[in-house]
Formats: C-alpha cells, sequence, structure tokens
C-alpha cells in the first residue's frame, strides 16, 4: 500500500511544488512553466487522506508525463492527457502485483481493496480496467498467474 508520504517522495523527486491553495474550480491543477511544475490543491473539496492520496497520484502523474494543456484545450486532448496521467498514477502507486496480492488475501471487492489501499474506489475501479482491458491482463487466474 502506498502513502501520502511516498506520493510527496515522488513529487519532489521531480522537483515539484506543492500547494494547498483555493482553486476554485477543480480540486487539484498542474502547472508548468519553462519546464517546472507546480500542483495546487483546494483543502475544501479534498477531505479525506484517499481522496488527497488520488489526487496528488493523477497530478504527480501529469507531472511525470509532461502532459499539461491550456484550460481552452480541445476535449479529445484534455481526454488525452487525462488517461496518461491516470495511467501512470495507476502503475506507479497501484501496481497489478499489489492488487493481486490484495485479492488473493481475500479482498476482492472494490470497495475492500479501496479500504485496504486508503484511495478512493473510483480510483481501484479505474485500475482494475486499465488493467483488465488496456493491458490484458486478468485477475480472475488468482494467485499464479498475476502473482509472478
Amino acid at each position: 500500500m502506498v502513502t501520502l508520504a511516498e506520493i510527496y517522495d515522488a513529487l519532489q523527486a521531480q522537483d515539484v511544488r506543492v500547494f494547498l491553495y483555493d482553486i476554485g474550480f477543480a480540486p487539484a491543477a498542474t502547472i508548468e512553466s519553462g519546464g517546472k511544475y507546480a500542483v495546487f490543491c483546494d483543502p475544501k473539496l479534498l477531505r479525506t487522506t484517499a481522496a488527497l492520496k488520488e489526487c496528488l497520484a493523477h497530478e504527480c502523474g501529469h507531472c511525470a508525463t509532461g502532459t499539461t494543456h491550456q484550460v481552452s484545450s480541445p476535449w479529445d486532448l484534455v481526454e488525452k492527457h487525462e488517461y496518461k496521467a491516470n495511467r501512470w498514477a495507476i502503475e506507479q502507486f497501484l501496481p497489478y502485483r499489489a492488487l493481486c496480492d490484495a485479492m488473493h488475501s481475500g479482498m476482492t471487492e472494490p470497495w475492500q481493496l479501496a479500504e485496504w489501499f486508503d484511495m478512493p474506489q473510483e480510483f481501484i475501479e479505474r485500475a482494475i480496467v486499465y488493467y483488465t482491458e488496456a493491458r490484458g491482463l486478468d485477475f480472475s487466474e488468482l494467485p499464479a498467474a498475476c502473482c509472478r
């Protein structure tokens, strides 16, 4: 299970600055200027550790993949960038092996996995869809096939 400190460490390793700030339009935003990144998180909208962890993991994904865009960008570009940031966050902070291990120990419902990983259930569900649909991996063959 990834901790909030580990996510902050990943941001620090990328030299990303994190600010708690009421941005007024979203739980978080990443800004890039001259190759440097800053993440702004709205504490009023991120009320749980799980929500903050998911948000910071996702924003770290934007920084790691360089997928920032102007607010006025076309919807297809925004969606592409959001997908890449989510994919990176899932692979880094909710790896397939960790999901397999949790499932092998008996936690097979998304809500159980969400509690175990201290991440929002939507993040868990997005990870399962990513691993099964985009990567073609299978959680039904536990434990041998996925826990290698």
